[in-house]
């Protein structure tokens, strides 16, 4: 009877159980399921957009034109989303492949020279070409140009067109690697480190550091890179439309939005059908989440205040962009402080410091 009561008592005094996922299922999901999600949606919609500006080509038409801008839009929207993965093949040599799809703001000058000049213009030779001339930012200056009548100016010069398909195919090819090399090499070192030796991601704690850094960061380039730098924050307050990300289409407001969902998708673990992110790391904390909920919620309605086109917001009322990366600030701070305190994350220096 002693012995019963004492194994009683030792039960019922053992911890409860955590609520929380493991740090390694997290890890895991975000590498699996979050990144390769939007690598692989980025690359389909990559491959639209050049079936589309092929089909401009061939038939240019109001309808097909208006039909190409789409698909460079709509493919836009999961690269934005995957900002926040700014470690692996879209940095790390020898792939590389960021510059290769997205170096912005685009090189106005070298893509015209390119255009005026007799080099081929296939998809095989932009594969062999520099940043300048390469990536989404060519596909949308050739799609929005300058010129008034867009669709007139690819109709004049054939080599416009032979450019817009070529580039495009190139951001597609660009698009399938990253997926191959994120899936064939990059998921099981930063999804399963144990699993996976040699590299930077030791321990499951390294791999959810990099994750969590890659939030703040985020959070932090959103608020000076995207808003910051164009408003004039470096500048005296002189604004600097030139510094805009998407100028030609208008979609940089969207580019900033896009890019917060991204981070977000990193805490609630995205649209994947089971999803895990790293909020349900915190599942004994509800204060704590209740906070960076809320904190998500009034940075997207700060900036979904922003009038469009944002270019004419940095001009007429910056007081708005200012509000907006007051709260990217509160966030930012949020995650490397309260947010890393809890899961024991090391913050690092943010790629971008001294830009």
């Amino acid at each position: 009877m002693r012995l019963a009561l004492l194994t009683l008592l030792g039960a019922c005094s053992s911890p409860a159980e955590s609520p929380n996922a493991s740090r390694a299922e997290v890890v895991r999901a975000l590498a699996e399921q979050v990144a390769q999600g939007h690598y692989a949606e980025f690359a389909l919609k990559a491959a639209v957009m050049h079936e589309l500006t092929t089909a401009l080509c061939d038939h240019p038409d109001a309808g097909t034109f208006a039909a190409a801008q789409a698909g460079w839009w709509a493919a836009k929207a999961p690269w934005a989303r995957a900002e926040v993965i700014q470690f692996g093949p879209v940095v790390e040599y020898p792939e590389r492949l960021g510059p290769k799809i997205d170096d912005w703001p685009v090189n106005e000058e070298a893509v015209e020279a390119l255009i005026a000049g007799e080099a081929a213009l296939d998809v095989a030779s932009f594969g062999l070409m520099g940043s300048a001339t390469r990536g989404l930012p060519v596909v949308e200056h050739l799609l929005w140009p300058d010129d008034a009548d867009a669709l007139a100016a690819l109709l004049a010069t054939p080599r416009r067109c032979e450019a817009l398909v070529g580039a495009s195919g190139d951001v597609a090819i660009s698009a399938e690697r990253l997926v191959t090399v994120w899936r064939e090499d990059w998921m099981l070192r930063v999804g399963q480190p144990s699993v996976d030796d040699g590299d930077a991601y030791d321990t499951v704690q390294d791999a959810l550091d990099e994750w969590v850094n890659r939030m703040a960061f985020t959070a932090e380039n959103i608020r000076g890179t995207k808003l910051g730098a164009p408003v004039g924050d470096k500048t005296g307050g002189e604004p600097q439309p030139d510094l805009l990300q998407s100028r030609p289409s208008g979609r940089s407001l969207t580019d900033a939005r896009d890019a917060l969902a991204g981070v977000q998708d990193l805490w609630t673990g995205g649209a994947a059908e089971s999803p895990l992110g790293v909020r349900d790391l915190l599942r004994d904390d509800p204060v704590l989440t209740a906070q960076l909920d809320a904190l998500f919620e009034t940075t997207d309605a700060r900036l979904a205040e922003l009038p469009e086109p944002l270019e004419d917001t940095i001009l007429l009322q910056p007081e708005l962009v200012a509000r907006a990366q007051d709260a990217l600030l509160a966030l930012q701070v949020a995650v490397q402080v309260d947010l890393a305190q809890q899961l024991s994350v090391t913050i690092t220096f943010n790629d971008n410091d001294g830009d």
